[in-house]
């Protein structure tokens, strides 16, 4: 889907003349819910804010990338931006503004599927398209809730419209709750979503989307065999194969592509729709058609030197500058590399890449098939054959049999954190794991890691008008 349609289902208009003067137009639920193209529009304003700097257009990769080993802040670089600089270095507070402004777009997601889940089952409309667009929009509640229970743990749980400002201080419900209905959600999706699109509805969620979502689930909550077996089902559907260049996967020409689970959509060009990506990670000294970039999520060390040499990832994923480079690095950052892996050469603009946000790829399915296997039991040679793919196609030889279990546990997470840089996954990884601490403190033992860090805390502004929401443990 190349352009998703921006569209708010609660609109007050207010003209600018006086306030008593009726606006010229205003959508409102009663008079928008009619026809088949209402129900589109509302459903792409439910996928909308994926694309946004409060998701991944930015705030996510701070989250995910920029708070764990792989990359950090100083070094030379500036650290003038005081939420950035909290995270990497655990600092953070409960008024961190980044937890704000993820929770509130997670939940304004939410209300938007919640409306179209409660107003366009009654619109007289094609009744395939009415069942796909509603799977759609499951699949797109259950990814934001599971985006706000892997990063907050206990959160409400909303699953109708929000139709007025009474009633909002709503509880916590737990983690088993919210996973349940996650659950439910992947599921129903599962269900009734097709296997692909054509034209312009790539780039919608698939029935291959919502089984590897709930792979996803299920590795995390480390019900191995229904990770395995969710896994398995993407595998078969024959839709997904990994591209035999790694730099392919994230060529503009191949948005999603055959490699491609579920991406977030851009589209540059000036509509409004464009990645910062590729403006965002690039350092301030190398201009794109005389556009700086803002060096976010710099590289460590410690991720760089982890590849081998013989590695092809290592610099697709990372470009590392020097005083001979052209353009060269300033002399005082000490280790001057910097994302490569979604640059737009064609961008004007620093928020002008055309270039998708992969939230899943094959490879992801992959390593997560061969984790789940081999916590099941050692030795699966179809666990062998899964990460072998995803290695060999890095210019790396195959694991040979023989491991033991936890020598085959890290040699997954390991793959993980060199195919999968910068694409939203470490924090959620090393958490998961209940590896956050220790690999902290070996890239940079001067960052201490607590056991409160394994959530974020609850945001202190939703706290502030919300009585009825508790705070995570020590924060």
């Amino acid at each position: 889907m190349q352009k998703f349609i921006l569209f708010l289902l609660l609109i007050i208009g207010v003209s600018c003349g006086k306030l008593s003067e009726a606006p010229q137009s205003s959508f409102t639920p009663a008079n928008f819910y009619k026809n088949a193209d209402d129900a589109k529009a509302a459903v792409n304003a439910v996928y909308d804010l994926l694309n946004t700097a409060n998701l991944y257009n930015q705030s996510m990769w701070v989250l995910m990338d920029q708070a764990t080993d792989d990359a950090e802040w100083g070094g030379g670089r500036s650290t003038v931006n005081q939420s950035k600089n909290d995270l990497d270095k655990y600092t953070f507070t409960p008024a961190t503004a980044t937890f704000q402004v993820v929770w509130s777009a997670c939940y304004q997601g939410i209300n938007r599927a919640n409306t179209v889940l409660g107003r366009v089952p009654v619109i007289s409309m094609d009744d395939a398209l009415k069942t796909r667009l509603l799977a759609e929009t499951k699949f797109m509640r259950g990814f934001y809730y599971f985006t706000l229970v892997r990063l907050f743990g206990d959160v409400p749980l909303v699953l109708q419209e929000t139709t007025s400002l009474n009633d909002l201080a709503i509880p916590r419900k737990t983690m088993d709750e919210v996973y349940q209905q996650i659950v439910a959600d992947f599921t129903d999706a599962e269900k009734a979503l097709p296997a692909s699109y054509t034209g312009a509805d790539k780039g919608r969620a698939t029935k291959g989307a919502a089984t590897a979502f709930l792979a996803k689930v299920y590795l995390t909550r480390q019900d191995w065999a229904k990770a395995s077996a969710k896994c398995k089902e993407v595998i078969d559907l024959g839709v997904y194969d990994l591209w035999t260049n790694f730099a392919d996967a994230f060529a503009i020409a191949n948005k999603n592509g055959k490699e491609a689970v579920f991406e977030v959509q851009a589209l540059g060009g000036g509509v409004g729709e464009g990645s910062y990506m590729q403006g965002y990670m690039r350092p301030g000294f190398d201009k794109v058609n005389g556009v700086s970039g803002f060096g976010d999520n710099p590289p460590t060390k410690n991720l760089y030197d982890t590849y081998s040499l013989t590695d092809k990832r290592r610099d697709i994923t990372i470009r590392l500058y020097s005083a001979t480079t052209t353009p060269p690095a300033p002399a005082n950052i000490l280790f001057p590399g910097y994302v490569c892996k979604y640059l737009d050469p064609s961008a004007t603009a620093t928020g002008e890449g055309s270039n998708n946000f992969p939230i899943i790829r094959y490879a992801d399915v992959l390593l997560m098939y061969a984790e789940a296997l081999n916590e099941q039991a050692a030795g699966n040679v179809e666990a062998y054959t899964a990460i072998n793919r995803v290695r060999e196609r890095a210019g790396l030889v195959g694991l040979l049999p023989g491991l033991s279990q936890g020598a085959f546990r890290d040699s997954v997470l390991l793959e993980r954190r060199l195919e999968l840089a910068f694409e939203g996954h470490r924090w959620y990884d090393l958490v998961r794991t209940k590896r956050l601490a220790s690999a902290m403190k070996a890239q940079n033992p001067g960052i201490i890691v607590l056991d409160k860090h394994y959530l974020y805390p609850i945001p202190q502004t939703e706290r502030d008008v919300n009585k009825n929401l508790t705070q995570n443990p020590d924060y």
